[in-house]
């Protein structure tokens, strides 16, 4: 199998090359508007891994009959880089060249682009995977995984933590512009009782998550792949996903400023909050590194109540977002090809996923507290 990578010399996507050819004996193409860097970044997989496996090419996300001409070589492309504003471009030029998709965006722009030609995905035959990664893309997969181990699952909770050394990274204003939008459509629902219902700021959640980080306040944040879980986990009470742990200055000042921003001038550039963002996360976020993600669950296990703990660790936070996407990849591969349109976390068999995902190198830890494993 041979897939390409668009973005792929940003930080995901060369380290979902690297960890699909260190997985699968397939084949890469680093797609990018800038061919100087895709070719150094493909010969500089080409030394790690034998066979000079990896290509590059310069691709447009704008230009369809370029994306077009590059996937007409390609069996799977996976959408890498900050591209989400022509998601339409690219998932258009993947059905005309007959060619399955994932991407690793959180956008609400993105989503809305797919969900708009759902059915021209699902009438071609395609399978399209979309909000890969860790998150979205993960929890509600271990929600899931949840419901495997406890018999009757009432609720499940994930708190996110992002530790991440910013200034060694290759982390421009674009990429914070991109992530800073999506506040524009911050969305603090959780699931409680049968119904969605706003989370205040003010009620937010601590997670644990140990002596090196201890205890962080988290503001739920709707993903997406938590709507289907009432659906598929029919004992649920509540659920939801809890965002936090950046440092003290975004998690503590910047968050709620911004969100007081952009309910006041939703039609102000975002990008003086990107500034602040990148600033802040450049200048607040001292060692130790990790990201990491955090279930509780609470239900019936053996006729006696049950508390269930999983925690997903890696020091290194484009990993950790790379290698669900190449685990997902391996579950297509090995026949989980449902055409449509489906949530990476939705898509995937939760075992295998998370066994996957630890051969890779996640740390991943799970007990039960309260009744024997």
């Amino acid at each position: 199998m041979k897939i390409i990578i668009l973005g792929g010399s940003g930080n995901t996507g060369f380290l979902i090359a690297k960890y699909f050819l260190q997985s699968t004996d397939g084949s890469v193409i680093l797609a990018g508007r800038n061919s100087l860097k895709s070719g150094e970044c493909a010969n500089k997989l080409n030394t790690e891994f034998e066979g000079s496996r990896v290509s590059s090419i310069k691709v447009d996300a704008a230009d369809e009959e370029s994306l077009i001409e590059a996937f007409s070589n390609a069996d799977f492309v996976v959408s890498a880089g900050s591209t989400s504003q022509f998601t339409k471009n690219i998932a258009r030029a993947a059905i005309k060249c007959g060619i399955d998709y994932i991407d690793v965006q959180y956008s609400a722009l993105k989503l809305m682009q797919l969900n708009s030609i759902k059915d021209e995905i699902e009438k071609s035959g395609r399978c399209f995977i979309t909000d890969g990664g860790f998150h979205p893309g993960i929890p509600a997969a271990m929600i899931r995984y949840a419901a495997e181990k406890i018999d009757e699952l009432h609720k499940a909770n994930v708190g996110s933590l992002i530790k991440i050394n910013w200034k060694g990274l290759n982390f421009g204003e674009d990429t914070a512009l991109e992530m800073i939008e999506e506040f524009k459509t911050y969305d603090p629902l959780i699931y409680r009782n049968g119904e969605w219902i706003n989370l205040e700021y003010k009620n937010r959640k601590s997670f644990n998550f140990g002596k090196r980080f201890g205890v962080q306040k988290e503001t739920a944040m709707m993903l997406e792949e938590m709507r289907k879980l009432p659906e598929m986990i029919p004992t649920l009470k509540e659920a939801g996903f809890y965002v936090g742990g950046f440092n003290w200055f975004v998690d503590y000042f910047l968050m709620p400023v911004m969100f007081i921003y952009f309910k006041l001038f939703p039609k102000l550039s975002a990008m003086p909050m990107a500034k602040m963002f990148k600033w802040g996360l450049h200048t607040f976020s001292p060692p130790p590194y990790s990201t990491q993600l955090l279930l509780h669950a609470e239900g019936i296990k053996e006729g006696i109540s049950a508390n269930f703990e999983m925690k997903i660790s890696h020091e290194d936070g484009y990993a950790l977002t790379a290698i669900p996407v190449v685990a997902c990849i391996k579950q297509y591969l090995d026949g989980n090809k449902k055409p449509g349109l489906h949530l990476q976390a939705n898509f995937v068999e939760p075992v295998g996923f998370f066994d996957d995902m630890k051969e890779m190198g996640v740390e991943i830890e799970e007990k039960y507290i309260g009744t024997a494993d």
